[in-house]
Parts: structure tokens; C-alpha cells; sequence
């Protein structure tokens, strides 16, 4: 699949890297802020001691930003994709992603109103991985 970015989201990439000098993987332009997806290793570099990078970002933009690694295991993709929420564990078999989750709270924090953020996690989780259903237990 070729992915197509606007202008406006080519343009919060560009200050999003020139900013943090890490590079972008991928970006999402959501209703709830801007998700970037950057390379395996530079989530600190990213962020900024104490996030101040984020905010510095947010503040300049007017938007709430969301920085996920990447990562080519799609266990621990989906566990960085979900912070804050810590699931208890994360199974991948057949297409079929399964998120454990200890508490009623976390379970709806995952899918949300509307089920809105767990189709955002499928959304951006099938962009890399053959996904076919998301279970949360």
C-alpha cells in the first residue's frame, strides 16, 4: 500500500525531525493530537528529559503529540502504540492480536468511546503487520 501524506502533515514531520533530529517513520494526523511513529532507538532523544522536547512541540503546534518506537516485533509495537495502559501481556497467533489487561479501567481506555482508540491501534498496527482482529481480555 503507498502512503500518501498532505502537505500539512509533511509539514509537522519536518519540524517534528528538524526539532528532534530523529527521524520519522511514520505520522498520524488524529482528531486527539498528532501520533509520530520514529525509528527503534530514539525515544529519548524524541522526548527530551522530562518531555521537554513534547511539550516545547505541543506548544508550537496546538496539538497534543504522541511519540510511538517502532518496533519489528508487533508485540512490542502494540505494547509502545498503547501507553500509558500496561497490559499484563500481548499474544500475536494467526492474525489475531490478543491484550490482556488486569483491570475494567485499562480495558476501557483501550478501546474507548465509540471504540475509537482501539480502531486507532488497529489502524496504525496494520500498516506493518497483517492484523486481522484485535482481542482485549
Amino acid at each position: 500500500m503507498k502512503l500518501v501524506y498532505d502537505e500539512k502533515l509533511m509539514k509537522y514531520i519536518i519540524l517534528f525531525e528538524n526539532f528532534t533530529k530523529v527521524k520519522v517513520k511514520d505520522a498520524y494526523l488524529r482528531e486527539e493530537g498528532i501520533w509520530f511513529v520514529i525509528k527503534e532507538g530514539g525515544l529519548f532523544k524524541a522526548v527530551g528529559k522530562s518531555g521537554i522536547k513534547v511539550k516545547k512541540l505541543e506548544s508550537m503546534v496546538k496539538k497534543k503529540i504522541k511519540v510511538i518506537e517502532f518496533n519489528d516485533d508487533i508485540c512490542k509495537f502494540s505494547v509502545n502504540l498503547m501507553y500509558p495502559v500496561k497490559p499484563k501481556n500481548v499474544e500475536f497467533n494467526d492474525g489475531n492480536l490478543e491484550i490482556f489487561v488486569e483491570d475494567s479501567k485499562s480495558k476501557g481506555l483501550l478501546i474507548g468511546r465509540e471504540r475509537k482508540n482501539l480502531k486507532g491501534l488497529k489502524e496504525v498496527l496494520s500498516r506493518y503487520f497483517e492484523v486481522n482482529n484485535i482481542l482485549i481480555k
